[in-house]
């Protein structure tokens, strides 16, 4: 079962503090990792949707996954307009497993799958 967070505009360093917490006994690596990657999903949220995000994670047997929703439904249009200013979704295909994104109606997510 995974555990759900409400991460407020103003701190993704709590989002790594929560990943670190809850990930205690896994290797390293993956956890500073998982940290880096979640940081990067929180604040592209909070910048391109300007909104509070809610954080995601489920750890099991070798893997953390780690998903990020944000309630603004004006993203999809945005998208259209939006240009990459940075490297983040590039660091996040390099360093994670698998990752996505979808639109579910009432939000947007954005998701990683880090296997070690």
């Amino acid at each position: 079962m995974g555990s759900r967070f409400t991460i407020r505009a103003e701190d993704a360093a709590y989002a790594r503090q929560i990943v670190r917490s809850t990930l205690r006994g896994a290797p390293n690596d993956a956890v500073e990792t998982a940290a880096l990657l979640t940081s990067e999903l929180v604040t592209n949220a909070m910048v391109i949707a300007n909104a509070d995000p809610q954080l995601f994670l489920d750890t099991r047997a070798g893997h953390i996954y780690v998903e990020v929703r944000d309630a603004d439904t004006t993203f999809d249009q945005c998208r259209r307009e939006w240009t990459p200013s940075g490297w983040g979704l590039d660091m996040i295909n390099a360093l994670a497993t698998s990752w996505g994104n979808e639109s579910r109606g009432d939000c947007d997510a954005i998701w990683f799958d880090l296997r070690f």
